[in-house]
């Protein structure tokens, strides 16, 4: 073979190379996930997680952390898919098999004893009561979720207090509240832990299927958590049943965007009774900003951004309505505990 020939195969070569690499580049982008960016937040899970709800804080653990207060702390920002709510495509076993592994081991009643039987007998009395299953202890043990593993809570003690602070504040919801949603087959777990994998974390709410569960790190605080995420649950059970805030963005500022985030607007930031949002991390979302709001109704103090007529309150009032139109054990003419300070 001449060298001219010689150079003439190597461009052929080179060419046919190039066209192998390009072909082979075109199939890997046509296989490739293409993953929502999350801009500000905590990224946890994958993008299978749409009805993952991973509530985190920038308030470090402290000494006295177990000392239940009923206001607001800021904050609470949490990681949610603004697909969440409305998506009933996504409750399968299968999903919620990808996203999460629940425990089952529960101890004999026989073998208990002290304070364990104690905590075993309030925690039957809660499910009879409410409907909602409680676990906690070995129960939890080995639950993942998203990606995150969990420590499990075994202070008996511990275990009594927050017993106690989670039949209180179920109570202040309508008598039947709880088991209208189940007898929806939207049914309710609620996991008492110590802490997640990742610290910061204080709450996850799982709704990629109707049989929803709610974890909370309870080495943070409890109450406001709880009632965060029981807002996300209430939520997707409304939107199941039709519900839809359709004229919520009127309620914000002009020009304004959820996924931005201006602290001149937040409550929690300027204590301005006409702020627009509880705190910033309302406003990621609409889904979260009702959420924020409905810990603000749930508070034992009522905030100044929730007086009469100012934009908060506004929100609230519109929560308070849609609340109202979909639940039967739900009366406009009964003013509940979260629209106390929406009807004063």
């Amino acid at each position: 073979m001449t060298k001219k020939s010689k150079m003439k195969l190597a461009k052929v070569l080179v060419a046919f190379s190039f066209v192998l690499m390009v072909t082979g580049i075109g199939f890997t982008l046509n296989n490739k996930t293409i993953i929502k960016p999350v801009v500000d937040t905590h990224v946890i899970g994958d993008n299978n997680s749409n009805d993952i709800n991973i509530t985190t804080t920038d308030v470090e653990i402290t000494s006295d952390s177990n000392t239940e207060n009923n206001s607001p702390q800021e904050e609470h920002p949490e990681i949610t898919d603004s697909s969440d709510i409305p998506n009933e495509s996504k409750d399968t076993a299968s999903t919620n098999e990808e996203n999460t592994s629940i425990p089952s081991n529960q101890p004999p009643e026989n073998t208990l004893s002290g304070i364990d039987l104690t905590n075993n007998n309030l925690r039957n009395s809660i499910q009879n009561k409410y409907g909602i299953i409680v676990k906690y202890g070995a129960e939890t043990n080995g639950y993942t979720i998203s990606g995150l593993s969990t420590v499990m809570l075994n202070d008996g003690n511990r275990i009594n207090e927050l017993l106690n602070t989670l039949n209180y504040n179920l109570s202040l919801y309508p008598s039947g509240f709880f088991y209208e949603t189940k007898d929806e087959n939207y049914s309710l777990t609620i996991y008492l832990l110590k802490r997640y994998s990742q610290e910061n974390v204080t709450g996850i709410t799982d709704s990629t299927t109707k049989n929803v569960v709610i974890s909370l790190a309870t080495d943070y605080s409890f109450v406001d958590s709880l009632h965060h995420e029981m807002y996300h649950y209430i939520e997707k059970y409304m939107y199941a049943k039709g519900a839809n805030y359709t004229t919520w963005h009127n309620l914000n500022p002009s020009g304004f965007s959820y996924g931005t985030t201006n602290t001149l607007l937040s409550y929690s930031n300027t204590q301005d009774s006409y702020a627009f949002f509880v705190n910033t991390y309302a406003q990621s979302d609409e889904y979260e900003d009702r959420a924020s709001t409905f810990e603000y109704l749930m508070s034992e103090t009522e905030a100044s951004c929730l007086t009469t007529g100012t934009p908060i309150w506004k929100k609230s009032k519109y929560m308070c309505e849609q609340i109202d139109a979909v639940f039967q054990t739900v009366s406009p003419s009964t003013i509940e505990y979260w629209e106390r300070y929406v009807y004063n």
